[in-house]
């Protein structure tokens, strides 16, 4: 498991988020563009109800994108939970010399945003799933 070194402004961050949907941040992870909190499994519900407006306040006080996924035991899952708002078609589990990997087939419209400016988003989506899996790899494609 990869060491993970949190700054005071991600902290702020992780405080605000938890006060605004009720809930415990699991993972947080980050980009130049995005954030993604991970959750614990089926509280994605739950904070919406209490807070609909949540993804619109936490990206006016971050000025980032804001993805929110529910954690997960089954890798599968895991990785279905993350992509959730882009068109995903299939995902495959690769097992290769030992190690495993990840490719998501997406709809061609959301290519683009699956991999993002510079590969930005697809770094952040395969870091996430290496924090929690034991996999090699997580690539995309159409």
């Amino acid at each position: 498991m990869k060491e993970v070194t949190i700054d005071n402004r991600m902290m702020e961050n992780i405080v605000l988020f938890e006060k605004l949907a009720r809930t415990e941040v699991k993972e947080y992870l980050e980009n130049e563009d995005m954030i993604l909190y991970i959750v614990g499994e089926k509280r994605i519900g739950d904070i919406f109800k209490q807070n609909p407006d949540i993804v619109s306040r936490l990206r006016e006080k971050t000025s980032k994108h804001i993805l929110m996924a529910e954690q997960s035991r089954d890798l599968l899952t895991f990785v279905r939970n993350i992509l959730l708002r882009f068109g995903i078609k299939e995902i495959y589990v690769i097992w290769r010399g030992g190690q495993t990997e990840v490719q998501v087939v997406v709809e061609q419209e959301d290519i683009g945003k699956v991999i993002g400016k510079e590969g930005r988003n697809i770094k952040l989506f395969r870091d996430a799933v290496q924090r929690l899996f034991n996999v090699k790899n997580v690539s995309v494609k159409q």
